[in-house]
């Protein structure tokens, strides 16, 4: 049912919002040097307990959010902007020895795990707006209608016209081949402007 779906997510961004504040930590103390310092998981957990508490009375907006960010954090902040750069540089948090080596170590570890996390999390929120509000997607992008308006279905110049004019104007006419206007004397020094006031 939805609303242990509901009670799930919650438990779930309680995990994600706690690992979260835990990055932060060992980012600071250690000086690990994370993309944001482990706060996009922080983040990832707010929007996902806006959903779970209808903050603002807008639950579906606040699971939609969460979707669209806690997809984009998995992959981009918490994988490729985070955990790979680890990887490649790990020879250089593990020269230092003692604490800042078991931060990077742990650090890691909470990378993988809260990335994991968050990707249940999208699955079990996208289930519950699948479920509660079908046309979910639509309303996203279109507002509480569901549909676009008649306008945005029209073509953005109007119907295709039989005859079309060609791109140049025809007649006496030369990009680039008027004189225009010069700015200043070409001989010396600019004497003010020219034009009265």
């Amino acid at each position: 049912s939805t609303q242990r779906e509901l009670q799930l997510l919650e438990y779930q961004a309680l995990g994600c919002f706690f690992l979260g504040f835990i990055r932060s930590y060992l980012n600071a103390s250690a000086l690990l040097g994370d993309f944001m310092s482990g706060g996009t998981d922080l983040f990832s957990g707010l929007l996902a307990l806006g959903g779970v508490f209808n903050a603002f009375s807008m639950n579906g907006s606040f699971l939609i959010m969460f979707l669209v960010w806690g997809s984009t954090n998995i992959v981009l902040f918490n994988i490729i902007f985070s955990f790979l750069p680890n990887i490649l540089h790990s020879s250089d948090y593990m020269s230092l020895g003692g604490w800042q080596t078991c931060a990077f170590l742990l650090d890691n570890v909470l990378i993988i795990g809260n990335s994991v996390l968050q990707v249940y999390m999208c699955f079990r929120a996208r289930s519950i707006l699948d479920e509660v509000l079908p046309d979910w997607r639509n309303q996203m992008a279109y507002g509480a209608s569901g549909s676009p308006p008649r306008a945005a279905q029209e073509p953005l110049l109007g119907r295709a016209q039989a005859n079309t004019r060609a791109a140049q104007p025809s007649g006496s006419f030369q990009a680039f081949s008027g004189s225009g206007q010069r700015l200043g004397n070409a001989s010396g020094p600019p004497q003010g402007d020219p034009r009265r006031m």
